[in-house]
């Protein structure tokens, strides 16, 4: 199992020419699923980042396949108290770890990111946005609907893959 994922971000010729120039690499080109051209660049080879501008995240825990080519959610909580971040990190481990996947669940993976400790983030893959707007409604996300208050700096940002130029 890999130990650190690096995202960056940019327009997609300067990104297609990172991947290019890195052909032997796992990398995974974003497009949110929100309005707007935002791109993005996921090494998921665990090496050491070939990115000019990285953010790296370090895997705590991980759950499923390493299948990428689906569509890819990530869910930062900052700002939790101690208290909090324990009880969090309880939750977070114990839906990685023991709860049965939801439906179009491929992958899941808790992370902290690597320059800010209090930023915790799950990363989940899924079949499509519809198995993922499913699950936020489930009752194995009431857990976290807790910790997404404005106080905790509760944000996320959702990519499918792009179709890349040959």
């Amino acid at each position: 199992m890999i130990s650190q994922l690096s995202i960056t971000f940019g327009s997609k010729d300067v990104l297609e020419q990172v991947q290019a120039k890195n052909p032997d690499r796992p990398m995974l080109l974003l497009e949110t699923t929100t309005s707007g051209e935002q791109l993005a660049l996921l090494d998921v080879s665990g090496q050491e980042s070939v990115f000019a501008s990285p953010v790296h995240y370090d895997i705590k825990l991980h759950r499923g396949t390493t299948d990428w080519g689906r569509f890819v959610n990530f869910m930062y909580f900052d700002n939790l108290s101690p208290d909090d971040q324990k009880v969090f990190n309880s939750k977070a481990n114990h839906f990685v770890t023991t709860d049965e996947m939801p439906e179009g669940l491929h992958a899941i993976y808790f992370m902290k990111e690597e320059h800010n400790r209090s930023n915790n983030i799950i990363l989940t893959v899924w079949d499509t946005s519809e198995d993922f707007a499913v699950w936020k409604r489930d009752e194995r996300f009431k857990p976290f609907v807790y910790f997404q208050r404005p106080l905790n700096n509760y944000h996320e940002a959702s990519y499918q893959s792009v179709e890349q130029d040959n």
